[in-house]
């Protein structure tokens, strides 16, 4: 195994600085992020990874194997849903497997953006449809987890057609969205003048982010205590499966190593901001303090300092075999 790939990861700035705030977190230093500029860092990072996958979508003609990725993301997003609701409803509560199920078919942004700034410093193109399909991938999970919940209890669950409003109006999804927009309707020098801080400013930002995010992922791995021991493993397990499942796709497809390693990230990852923000009312039953706790304490770091060296080692192998 190359171990070249695993250095670029681990020495990257954001991983290096996720870090810290995790260590920070762990020998009790009282280093924090003051509010609003963690709020102010998401939306930076979101507008910056869809306004650049919009500009160089738009330079880029749209193929069949782009739709493709589009419609693999969009039915992805529901399978893995459904997957994760069958494996969890045998460890937990019923309201809890939805919410978890709902929460490991949805995907991480911070986890794709992340991905997708080392393989720009490691000069390795991907797919901008990419970033659209990340977009897409956040609403099924939501859609197909209310349908799941509205078949259990019919009376206190919201209306189908205001969940779909709630999913595709997640600020998450509109900032990704009207940003990817945006990069289309740019031209080459409207581009060039917001380049530097979108492009130049990044890395650094991202650092940033990625720091406030360790302080927040140290503190939910103490909240994992108490949840069942299966759960902790399943929180490992479900999103390797659900990559595989990613990487299949991927060489079905026959898709860069770049754009195979966010696939995988894609298919493998779990969502701790949008779709936890909608089952907060939609399974009202459900332990936020759960899904929150294994999504950001176990499968984010999991994913950023294990998963993506591996997969991007495992891609690139496979595309140069």
């Amino acid at each position: 195994m190359d171990n070249t790939i695993f250095l670029e990861v681990l020495t990257s700035a954001p991983v290096l600085f996720f870090l810290l705030g995790i260590v920070a977190r762990l020998i009790r230093s009282d280093l924090d992020i003051p509010y609003p500029l963690p709020k102010l860092f998401s939306i930076y990072v979101l507008l910056a990874i869809g306004i650049k996958g919009g500009v160089h979508f738009i330079h880029t003609p749209l193929s069949m194997s782009d739709l493709w990725i589009l419609l693999v993301a969009v039915a992805g997003g529901g399978l893995l849903t459904l997957s994760g609701f069958f494996v969890f409803q045998k460890t937990t509560t019923h309201a809890n497997a939805i919410a978890l199920s709902a929460s490991y078919g949805s995907i991480s942004a911070v986890t794709f953006i992340t991905a997708a700034a080392l393989l720009d410093r490691l000069s390795l193109s991907y797919a901008p449809v990419m970033v659209a399909a990340m977009a897409l991938m956040e609403s099924p999970a939501i859609l197909v987890a209310a349908f799941l919940h509205k078949r259990q209890e019919d009376k206190g669950s919201e209306p189908l057609l205001r969940t779909l409003h709630h999913a595709m109006t997640n600020s998450s999804v509109v900032l990704l969205l009207g940003a990817f927009v945006i990069g289309l309707c740019l031209s080459n020098d409207g581009w060039e003048k917001v380049s530097p801080f979108f492009d130049g400013l990044f890395y650094g930002l991202l650092s940033l982010f990625l720091l406030d995010l360790g302080l927040s992922a140290a503190k939910k791995i103490g909240q994992v205590v108490d949840a069942p021991k299966r759960l902790f493993g399943l929180a490992l397990l479900l999103p390797l499966v659900h990559a595989m499942i990613g990487l299949g796709f991927s060489v079905l497809l026959g898709l860069s190593p770049g754009s195979s390693l966010l696939l995988m990230l894609l298919f493998g990852s779990a969502s701790y901001i949008a779709a936890p923000a909608a089952m907060r009312s939609i399974v009202p039953d459900a332990n936020p303090g759960l899904y929150l706790s294994l999504a950001l304490g176990i499968t984010f770091p999991f994913n950023i300092l294990v998963g993506i060296p591996v997969y991007l080692w495992l891609v690139t192998w496979i595309g140069g075999s």
